[in-house]
């Protein structure tokens, strides 16, 4: 059964930069960590930093990935009791 939903550690995040920067394909990366290859592809786009890796790929930052997902879960839901302008209510 394959694993969907699970956020990767910040150390599986080092691995996948690591095995990318060594140019590993993404098949191989995903079965390393048994992941499905389209969650391995999500997890290399949160990453990307639009530079590229001497064998011309866009590089994978995981400290980028690992900012990038900590800022969605703290924008998630109404946790700061905020309720957003100009969202419902015609206002």
């Amino acid at each position: 059964m394959a694993r969907c939903y699970i956020t990767r550690s910040y150390e599986e995040r080092l691995a996948i930069q690591s095995l990318w920067e060594d140019g590993v394909q993404a098949k191989k990366i995903a079965e390393k960590l048994g992941a499905p290859l389209s969650s391995l592809y999500s997890e290399l786009r949160r990453g990307q930093d639009g530079s590229r890796l001497p064998n011309q790929r866009l590089r994978y930052s995981a400290d980028l990935a690992q900012m990038r997902i900590q800022q969605s879960y703290e924008q998630r839901g109404r946790g700061n009791g905020q309720a957003q302008k100009g969202a419902g209510n015609g206002g």
